[in-house]
């Protein structure tokens, strides 16, 4: 019952921050991602956009969204904890190291919930027709989520500096979208590239939400994938964090 209770407690001392410094989150969860939905609305070249570009788009920013909050911004949080000396903190309260991860992960979810119903909710505003399959629609949260905080981890734990982390996590939170076939075609890309980008969680993630936007749940196959990728990757995390530092 400590664990848990200790879970909790870093779960709800994240919260209160998110609440002081709701700025960044609704930069990166809601505004950011809306923009690029009616900025790839407004380049498709077309008058009247089909309702399948329509949900692909949508998807993007959803990814988008949880690329955003689970690797840029929670992994900003991550690099704080760990260069202003918070992580001492929770290390000599005592808090076991999983009780930490899983407070956080329980943050990054809350967060990734949020997000999502925002913008399903503003795609209703803007009139997107989607017959979503909520249950398989969560399973894909959930599991790119864990994936994606799993990368925030591991940089955290690895970076030498708080700006130098800072980078990393900015330009994997955007670039993990911008280089996988989200937002166009895979054909759109170089040969090379487009094998590459296959192999992204944010490219298995997308084609799982647009599946499951248009009301189907055949996407055993990326949520494999996905699952594959988080259990490397927080493994990864786990074992690299400097739960404390020399």
């Amino acid at each position: 019952m400590k664990h848990v209770t200790d879970a909790l407690c870093v779960f709800r001392i994240h919260l209160a921050r998110l609440r002081a410094e709701a700025g960044p989150f609704v930069l990166a969860a809601l505004v950011f991602p809306t923009a690029m939905y009616l900025f790839a609305v407004a380049v498709s070249g077309a008058q009247e956009i089909s309702d399948e570009k329509r949900l692909r788009f949508l998807a993007g920013s959803i990814v988008f969204s949880l690329s955003m909050t689970s690797v840029s911004w929670l992994g900003y949080l991550l690099l704080e904890n760990r260069f202003t000396g918070r992580l001492k903190l929770f290390a000599t309260l005592p808090v076991a190291p999983s009780s930490y991860i899983f407070g956080v992960l329980l943050f990054a979810l809350a967060q990734a919930a949020l997000g999502t119903i925002t913008l399903l909710v503003v795609a209703r505003v803007l009139n997107v027709r989607a017959h979503i399959s909520f249950i398989a629609l969560g399973l894909v949260v959930l599991v790119t989520m864990l994936c994606l905080c799993g990368l925030s981890v591991i940089i955290a734990a690895r970076a030498r500096s708080f700006s130098e982390g800072s980078l990393l996590t900015d330009s994997l939170g955007a670039g993990l979208v911008f280089l996988a076939p989200v937002y166009y075609s895979p054909q759109a890309m170089p040969r090379a590239l487009s094998a590459i980008s296959q192999w992204l969680p944010t490219t298995f993630a997308a084609r799982a939400v647009q599946t499951t936007l248009s009301g189907s749940s055949q996407i055993g196959a990326e949520l494999l994938a996905l699952a594959l990728m988080t259990v490397l990757t927080l493994s990864l995390g786990f074992r690299l964090m400097r739960w404390r530092e020399e």
